[in-house]
């Protein structure tokens, strides 16, 4: 809730998101603070930032003589923020003929309202930070300046911080079902969710913060990294799918009798989605072969809490061993593990109210539809081969046939899940369609979460 909230907030102050980073925990915000330092880490497989890791260093901790700088922050008003929406969807579909009666529904609401809170903007230009610096050496003992592979420093020199505490309440209701009543089958499903969050910011918490990078010289110095950081290689989704899927498929290959209880675990992850966060870190340290720190979970609220020990229990991952210490991961461990970290990955690319829709689409069991839809879109929007083979052929359009195939509630469920990444369906056209002006999901993201999850249900 978190996460979403600053990432909402970060959407209005920098819309194009070329200079900001959102504060992606309350317990990062104490470490998001002027001249702290960083850890770049290794990029996330749906995002096409570079990822940082906030620290309790500060830059005057690495610096021979310790002495604190002497500059002053220049700080001003920089937005103003408030949030009111609700959203509610309700479809039903019966078909009664004879002995046979069957009937689909799918209702759901949300709510989320934020008091009005001044966003502060505190900064120091690397001009300045330069300037009172001089002559000042970098202390190549420290520990910090020890575990650094290169000689390049991250640091935070901007902050956008609120001003006064504010409060965001959130609440969240999906429900769907399917009955079908004969003479000699009986079966009814269902799935039920409801959830009422509340989180309060104090004063000062940081929202979001600007990275810059310095460079240890040669006489162990500070000097201005004039290389930007912010050209990457940019790949078609066409390309990382295939590499994506061969990961994922390894999740196929697991005992059947482990696939029900690893589903379940994933389906309240859906739920509490703010333990995907601190799963995805500590899964970050496992697959260093590090024994993660189980005392950030000390820090989180208990059902989110709960849904990641569960995990890291299926994982084999247990408390009881001093964080840090190596770990001897089975070469099947090891490709449970990735595959579980890009499904974790992919589902903190989306909105919570997404993920609840994931979850009906589990209980529906249209996961494998989805999949195939899924596929086909990405393949005719990115321009893949495969999609280009199918046109030339004088045969029918997968596409039309699979939206042709669904059912009502298939159809609203899975509409409403494509919603965020910009596509919308139409019933009368059988047929995908681009929703302009609106902000984009990464369709590869849904890829890979419905690739698992469908490896998960099989």
């Amino acid at each position: 809730m978190f996460q979403s909230t600053t990432k909402k907030i970060l959407s209005e102050i920098d819309p194009n998101g070329f200079t900001l980073f959102p504060v992606q925990s309350p317990y990062h915000s104490q470490n998001c603070k002027p001249l702290h330092l960083l850890i770049k880490k290794k990029k996330k497989i749906f995002s096409k930032r570079e990822n940082y890791v906030p620290t309790p260093f500060r830059l005057t901790d690495i610096l021979v003589d310790g002495q604190d700088l002497d500059f002053g922050l220049s700080s001003s008003i920089v937005a103003r923020y408030s949030e009111a929406s609700s959203t509610s969807v309700s479809a039903q579909a019966g078909v009664d003929s004879g002995h046979v009666d069957v009937g689909a529904h799918i209702s759901g609401s949300s709510s989320e309202d934020m008091s009005c809170v001044e966003m502060r903007k505190k900064t120091i230009s690397e001009r300045t930070l330069l300037d009172v610096v001089i002559g000042r050496k970098v202390n190549r003992e420290h520990r910090f300046v020890k575990q650094m592979k290169t000689d390049t420093i991250y640091v935070i020199l901007e902050v956008i911080e609120t001003e006064q505490a504010c409060s965001v309440n959130n609440s969240a209701q999906a429900e769907t079902g399917i009955k079908c009543l004969m003479k000699l089958l009986k079966m009814e499903a269902d799935l039920s969710v409801s959830r009422e969050r509340k989180l309060t910011f104090p004063a000062g918490t940081s929202i979001a913060y600007k990275v810059s990078e310095l460079e240890i010289g040669q006489s162990d110095t500070l000097e201005i990294n004039l290389v930007t950081c912010f050209q990457s290689s940019r790949k078609s989704n066409f390309d990382q799918k295939k590499p994506l899927a061969a990961s994922l498929a390894e999740l196929t290959k697991m005992c059947a009798d482990k696939k029900p209880l690893f589903l379940n675990v994933i389906l309240e992850i859906l739920v509490h989605c703010d333990s995907l966060l601190v799963l995805d870190e500590m899964l970050d340290q496992i697959l260093d072969d590090l024994q993660p720190d189980f005392q950030v979970l000390d820090q989180t609220e208990d059902d989110n809490r709960a849904c990641v020990e569960k995990m890291l229990d299926l994982l084999g991952i247990k408390k009881g061993v001093p964080p840090g210490q190596p770990l001897a991961l089975t070469a099947e461990s090891e490709w449970i593990i990735r595959a579980i970290n890009t499904l974790t990955q992919s589902l903190s690319e989306m909105d919570p109210g997404t993920l609840l829709l994931l979850a009906s689409s589990v209980k529906a069991e249209i996961i494998s539809k989805q999949l195939k839809l899924v596929t086909i879109i990405d393949d005719k929007w990115s321009g893949g081969p495969r999609y280009q083979h199918d046109l030339q052929e004088d045969e029918e359009d997968p596409e039309k046939v699979l939206i042709t195939q669904l059912t009502d509630e298939e159809f609203e469920i899975t509409q409403h899940v494509l919603e965020e990444f910009g596509f919308q369906l139409d019933r009368k056209s059988a047929s995908v369609l681009r929703i302009e002006n609106r902000k984009k999901g990464n369709v590869l993201a849904l890829f890979a979460a419905l690739y698992a999850l469908n490896a998960l249900c099989n």
